[in-house]
């Protein structure tokens, strides 16, 4: 089932009394680009951005219009920018800081970051000269899941990643501070022999954590993957750890800073030999590294030995594949890992069509089940696992890849339950939050917004129940500020556009 982390058709059929609303009247005809929430430091929420297309002007310039609300809906400030009918918008982030829009260009063959403080300020541009190959390579890249275009630094700056076109095909990190620090550049070689890419999958205020891969050609199904971690003042290589195949070959999916400065790997091991992308993973592990690269500890956790006898006794199913989706470290020191099963289904009508093509996945669907969420101590030895029941939905598996690749393309085209995590300051409490298709007997079928709760050791449940609308309003649902979602309503037929805060019936 497609997620709407794109614009959906829905509507509440509940609405708080005491809901915060607001309506944009004014709004005729704006094409919206972007639009996101502000997350502070504490990933709640600070305000709202929309970034959106106002009039067209003479020699093909464009109108914009940042407009910022604070995390009750009301107005901090719009503001115009003006740019060339052919750039276009590749992703707008915040960091607490200020707003930063990465835009492309491929007639003029530029990127350009576009930086406005919180009262919408824009401030120096910064551009980067690539060619239309590259912008091509990039945006290939970002459907593929497995790529990070822009990230924010919270109260310091944005690392922008991009492709370069050197001898092979290479990349390029940029740092562009906004606290009065130095800006840098972190690229691979010009004279490569091989193709050469990088995702960064953590950035804090000390390190980015990035996983490089390097492959001789196009071809090649041999990959080769390292974990590069960088100053984030300086930009220089603090040290990196190569995972090989036919010796420790790991899938490492996150990354984080303790409280004593020190970077935790965590993601499936596999046996010598496999492919990380096809093959079945042994298990789960978390390795904790000094930032001078020394292996501080290294926990491995089988699924047959451990993992599988703490799943739920009623989970008759094979367990088949998780994508863990979020990290929550509590106050207690506990790490929470919420994900969602998914196993590889074969349908019949499509078999043909895997055989024809004779792809890793042809004929083959995801279904996407129930949600789980494991428990770990300090010292990442497991404590238990919860498990939620949810309805079943299925997105269709590429020609290519094995169930790892399928996620992190299925994440990234938004066919995951999951939408957010919201974490109180106290982290003594967290809301992991999905969007549930349920069947019912007897009656139509229902979508519903539905919140695990956390609270201080013990679990529970909340929901909202959302159906289908005309198609004449549209909603997209964002992060609301702690206990609250924030559903945005365009009216097509009025050309107008309403945003609701609404309050979660959590105690």
């Amino acid at each position: 089932m497609k997620k709407f982390l794109t614009l959906i058709y829905l509507c509440l059929l509940s609405l708080s009394v005491n809901a915060q609303q607001k309506s944009l009247n004014e709004i005729t005809s704006f094409k919206i680009k972007n639009l996101g929430a502000m997350m502070d430091k504490n990933n709640d929420v600070d305000g709202y951005y929309l970034y959106y297309q106002v009039d067209k002007l003479k020699k093909g310039k464009r109108e914009y219009a940042i407009k910022i609300l604070d995390n009750n809906l009301n107005d901090i400030a719009t503001k115009s920018y003006i740019d060339n009918k052919n750039t276009f918008l590749l992703q707008g982030k915040f960091n607490n800081q200020a707003l930063m829009f990465a835009m492309a260009n491929s007639r003029e063959e530029y990127y350009k970051l576009v930086m406005f403080d919180r009262e919408g300020n824009q401030g120096e541009s910064v551009s980067i000269d690539v060619d239309k190959k590259e912008i091509e390579w990039l945006l290939h890249m970002r459907k593929t899941g497995n790529f990070n275009t822009l990230l924010p630094v919270d109260n310091k700056g944005f690392l922008f990643n991009y492709i370069k076109d050197n001898k092979k095909l290479g990349y390029g990190l940029k740092y562009v501070s906004t606290d009065g620090g130095a800006s840098w550049d972190y690229n691979s070689p010009e004279d490569i022999k091989k193709i050469m890419t990088i995702n960064p999958i953590e950035v804090n205020e000390k390190v980015v954590v990035a996983i490089e891969g390097s492959k001789k050609s196009m071809l090649s199904k041999t990959i080769t993957f390292k974990v590069l971690v960088i100053d984030i003042k300086t930009g220089k290589l603090l040290f990196e750890r190569e995972f090989e195949r036919e010796n420790n070959p790991r899938l490492i999916s996150n990354a984080f800073l303790t409280d004593n400065k020190e970077v935790v790997l965590l993601g499936e091991y596999f046996k010598n030999g496999d492919n990380i992308y096809k093959d079945e993973s042994l298990g789960l592990f978390a390795q904790i590294n000094s930032l001078d690269g020394k292996i501080i500890s290294d926990s491995k956790i089988g699924w047959k030995n451990e993992i599988d006898n703490l799943m739920p006794k009623k989970d008759e199913d094979k367990r088949g594949y998780i994508y863990f989706h979020n990290i929550v470290r509590t106050q207690n020191g506990s790490y929470y890992f919420i994900g969602e099963k998914y196993k590889k289904t074969i349908s019949v009508g499509s078999v043909a069509l895997g055989v024809l093509s004779r792809g890793a996945n042809g004929g083959a669907n995801f279904t996407i089940g129930n949600t789980v969420i494991f428990e770990f101590d300090k010292s990442f030895n497991i404590k238990g696992i919860k498990e939620f029941e949810k309805g079943k939905s299925v997105f269709s598996g590429l020609g290519f890849g094995g169930p790892q690749m399928q996620a992190l393309i299925a994440k990234a085209s938004g066919s995951f339950d999951y939408v957010f995590t919201q974490i109180d300051t106290d982290r003594d409490r967290f809301y992991a939050n999905f969007i549930d298709y349920e069947r019912l007997k007897g009656e139509k079928n229902k979508l519903a917004f539905k919140t695990i709760i956390y609270n201080k050791g013990k679990f529970s449940e909340d929901k909202i129940y959302l159906q289908k609308d005309s198609g004449k309003i549209k909603f997209r649902v964002l992060q609301g500020k702690l206990g609250h979602v924030m559903l945005m309503e365009y009216n097509k037929k009025e050309k107008t556009l309403d945003l609701h805060l609404e309050k979660l019936n959590i105690q």
